[in-house]
């Protein structure tokens, strides 16, 4: 995994950072594409009950998604803290994510027994998030050495971009594949996997393209093993002001994602939406998370990270919202008699509403999850500053069970109200953040553009 050089001349530093942005950008979108070939809700789960598995371990893979993800990051954090060299570390753990996968796609393909697949999905998928969440620590580090600081908002933007896209298109193909009963075979499956299998090694391809700059020691840096001056950095980054106040504002964010999961419900229960309500959710979310993120990345770079966040609480606080106040409002006589009768009822299309929300709130938390921490915190105590938050989140993100339990002893109106609060509380969070820009950027767009064109 040794990077290439041309023989007799050295690159120049714009033909370097020209490459890795292209690579870099290929690499993030190609891990989304592969992702979402291999989604929980929309694969994983019609596939386990395809084959007469228990509901329990359909609702497994999404906790599997996320806490597997986080959960390892504290551990990689460590193993690369103030090392020279990344791209190993990145590299081997992202091999590991694709190769998890080829067997889902091997085994299905020649239509193995059902009890085979039903034990194999749950061990490929916790490996593979496992490996995941690992490299995502080394990728993010190695991405933010070789990424000059001036274009790095609208280098991550443009990842989560073309990861939109491609996940758009992957989405529609997953969803006609799983939609029909009949064609849901399992070697329709077995080619969902194999596509999905393809795509994260073609990512990790572009990731060891990307150039491993070594990390600068200053003299009063200590040489230290990495996992003893990670265990060193824990209470410098705990002491830290901006770390507590991130940690609190994004527990709330993660918090206020209890009622995710029964939006849908609620419309299918209490609104009455027919079955092919789901795709149109679906679609609605994917293209407003592709929508918005060019929307984010220009807001991120012209104002600043801290206003992203802000708006991102204000959304995840109008989602509950308006479904709290929608079935009241457009029964209201003044209102219900000037709607029109459509089908899909009028309600079902503002209810809708929700979804571009929550497109829009995945965009912009997946940028401002990476490029925030990496306005805040010391290059020195970086990885153990991403790693420690992300795994605190691991284990908040462990409580959408409780939405449940909501729901079942409290009903609808509890469920929001709640979400509502956690939102809201978020929100005044937010305020306290420290601002790192003052005034607006206008120039990274400019050079990106330069670097990528020439």
């Amino acid at each position: 995994m040794h990077e290439p050089a041309s023989p007799g001349r050295r690159e120049t530093t714009r033909a370097r950072t020209r490459r890795d942005v292209v690579f870099g950008i290929a690499n993030g979108a190609l891990l989304v594409l592969g992702d979402t070939l291999i989604h929980p809700t929309l694969v994983l789960a019609p596939l386990i009950s395809e084959l007469g598995g228990s509901n329990v371990l359909a609702g497994l893979m999404p906790a599997i998604n996320t806490g597997f993800w986080l959960l390892p990051q504290a551990v990689a954090a460590a193993v690369i803290q103030r090392r020279r060299r990344l791209r190993a570390w990145a590299g081997w753990p992202g091999l590991l994510r694709a190769w998890a996968i080829l067997p889902l796609g091997l085994v299905a393909l020649v239509g193995a027994q059902q009890h085979v697949l039903l034990w194999l999905i749950p061990l490929a998928y916790a490996i593979y998030n496992l490996a995941a969440g690992f490299a995502f620590v080394p990728l993010v580090e190695q991405l933010t050495r070789a990424i000059p600081a001036d274009v790095r908002a609208r280098f991550f933007s443009q990842r989560n971009v073309w990861g939109s896209a491609l996940a758009f298109l992957a989405g529609l193909l997953v969803a006609r594949a799983v939609s029909n009963a009949q064609g849901a075979t399992r070697a329709a499956y077995g080619t969902i996997f194999l596509a999905s299998f393809a795509a994260l090694a073609l990512a990790s391809y572009a990731g060891a393209r990307v150039s491993d700059p070594p990390l600068r020691r200053r003299p009063s840096m200590q040489t230290a093993e990495p996992v003893q001056s990670w265990v060193a950095d824990l209470p410098i980054v705990l002491r830290q002001s901006a770390f507590r106040r991130f940690l609190s504002y994004r527990t709330l964010v993660t918090l206020a994602s209890l009622a995710d999961p029964f939006f849908l419900i609620y419309a299918q229960l209490v609104l009455g939406a027919p079955a092919q309500f789901l795709g149109l959710a679906l679609m609605i979310m994917a293209a407003c998370r592709f929508a918005s993120s060019p929307v984010w990345g220009w807001i991120v770079e012209r104002w600043g990270n801290r206003l992203a966040l802000q708006l991102i609480a204000l959304l995840r606080a109008l989602m509950p919202l308006l479904a709290l106040a929608l079935p009241p409002l457009l029964s209201w006589t003044v209102i219900a008699d000037r709607l029109p009768v459509s089908d899909p009822p009028v309600i079902l299309l503002f209810y809708s509403l929700i979804f571009a929300l929550y497109g829009a709130v995945l965009s912009g938390q997946g940028l401002t999850n990476l490029t925030y921490p990496l306005e805040i915190a010391e290059p020195t105590t970086r990885p153990a500053f991403i790693g420690l938050s992300n795994t605190a989140i691991a284990l908040v993100s462990l409580t959408p069970p409780l939405g449940g339990v909501l729901l079942d002893h409290f009903g609808f109106l509890v469920l929001f109200l709640v979400t509502l609060a956690l939102a809201l509380a978020a929100v005044l969070t937010s305020g306290m953040l420290p601002e790192v820009r003052r005034t607006p950027q206008v120039r990274a767009s400019s050079r990106l553009r330069r670097v990528s064109l020439r």
